[in-house]
């Protein structure tokens, strides 16, 4: 991960690259032979720089339309797919060894670590040179919203994933807590489960579909990124080995978001404080889903009083009023803009909500349609049927973003980002549903009440050799 940054500072710094946001564009040195300058003001008839909301539908960091071509859009295209194919294969595989003759989780290597590792090792250094070829990743094609949705589906799902162990707020509710209340408003485990066997996959999607929407452009937001995307595809590197339960590398994985979003935000933040610098609204409200939520990851608030849980919201909180008593609105005014802190928050809860009433739903609809006779794995054909209806789901989300870039749908990025994750939600579930009749699960095995499979608890992890 050092090396990857250090090769993209290094080799932009040495081609005269300084393009840190478009707010930089006519100061920089080379951003105004490279790219457009961001569509401040309105033009007009001209595509993706006119209408609602352009400036934040624009993506800075693309090659200007005249300078595109066909070789440039393809060979990030091949890429992308063929970076895509290949990760679900070896999950693919390893499923079907592990479904064969079992297979337990490990301080040591499989043969699948290393597959998937040296793919992932070697599609970055690909996409290194790619940037520094063509340059032009997927941006040109599909619409912004569509790569902000991927990152946030995938921590949505391991957020409904975790909630087995850490509930949904300050660790509650668990199977820890026997009160009415608790048992009443638990969540089945039911859909939980099936994330846990699947989630591989579309983990692997939403990190490899981000990875390649962006260039490696030297800005400490793209740099951070692209670590993400690592440390993420690095965890898929370690299925079925120790490290990939221990809940403390887990939870680095979850809010690295918190990191990343904060410095893009403050990277294309608008010259001027008023009401233009969105770095509060994503440093606090993905610090108050860290707070409320993603922390109680760890073991050892089991291991102490309840009330504690709610020391380091407090202490945020704290922080809020403080930063917010001087960070003004558009306007100028003090205090206003605090209520920002929850729109992120309000949008993970409400996708977790909503991608578990999805599951929950499904399975009790396969259930009354099939019965809950046994089955086995059904024939290569039919499994690959509902493989390729599976996978099917993920390029329906893609012509979905391609036809709004190609159309040059004129919403609000917000109105797009909701709908794209609602929609992306649902794909996603039936995806999910389409993999478990591949793998010839039973119908309703994953859907009695409060099914619930454990994890398995680490007392010490040997180093990975």
């Amino acid at each position: 991960m050092v090396a990857l940054g250090g090769a993209i500072f290094g080799i932009g710094s040495c081609r005269g690259w300084d393009a840190q946001s478009g707010f930089s564009h006519n100061v920089s040195a080379t951003s105004s032979i490279r790219f457009l300058p961001e569509p401040d003001i309105d033009e007009p008839g001209v595509k993706g720089r006119h209408g609602a909301d352009a400036s934040s539908r624009w993506y800075y960091w693309k090659l200007p339309p005249d300078q595109v071509t066909w070789y440039s859009r393809l060979f990030v295209w091949v890429c992308y797919i063929s970076h895509q194919l290949f990760v679900w294969i070896v999950i693919y595989n390893l499923q079907q060894e592990k479904a064969k003759r079992g297979m337990d989780y490990t301080p040591s290597l499989n043969k699948y670590n290393y597959y998937f590792f040296g793919i992932n090792v070697f599609f970055h250094l690909l996409h290194l040179l790619q940037t520094h070829t063509t340059y032009d990743s997927t941006a040109q094609d599909v619409s912004i919203a569509s790569s902000q949705c991927s990152v946030i589906i995938m921590l949505t799902f391991i957020m409904l994933m975790e909630y087995r162990n850490r509930g949904m707020v300050f660790g509650w509710p668990t199977l820890a807590h026997k009160d009415k209340v608790s048992n009443f408003l638990r969540l089945n485990y039911g859909p939980i489960n099936i994330l846990k066997r699947y989630h591989g996959y579309l983990c692997a999607w939403a990190c490899v579909y981000t990875f390649w929407y962006h260039p490696m452009e030297n800005t400490w937001g793209h740099v951070l990124g692209f670590a993400h995307t690592w440390i993420l595809l690095l965890q898929g590197s370690l299925m079925m080995t120790q490290v990939h339960l221990n809940r403390y590398w887990r939870l680095l994985l979850e809010t690295w978001f918190c990191l990343h979003a904060g410095v893009v935000a403050a990277q294309n933040s608008g010259p001027e404080q008023l009401g233009t610098k969105l770095w509060p609204m994503f440093v606090f409200g993905t610090l108050l889903l860290y707070t409320v939520t993603h922390i109680f990851s760890l073991p050892f608030w089991t291991k102490i009083h309840f009330a504690f849980r709610f020391a380091p919201v407090t202490v945020l909180l704290a922080v809020c009023i403080y930063m917010y008593s001087w960070i003004p609105d558009a306007n100028g005014r003090p205090w206003v803009r605090m209520r920002e802190i929850i729109n992120i928050p309000a949008i993970y809860y409400v996708d977790v909500l909503l991608a578990w009433w999805l599951l929950y739903v499904f399975l009790k609809i396969e259930g009354w349609i099939m019965g809950r006779q046994e089955q086995k794995s059904p024939p290569m054909g039919v499994k690959f049927v509902y493989l390729l209806l599976a996978f099917c789901m993920y390029g329906i989300f893609t012509a979905i973003s391609l036809g709004l870039q190609l159309y040059d749908v004129t919403m609000m990025l917000l109105l797009t980002s909701l709908i794209l994750t609602a929609v992306l939600t649902v794909l996603a579930s039936v995806k999910f549903m389409f993999l478990r009749r591949a793998f010839g699960e039973p119908p309703g095995v994953a859907s009695p009440p409060n099914s619930y499979v454990p994890d398995v608890e680490l007392k010490t992890v040997k180093p990975v050799v």
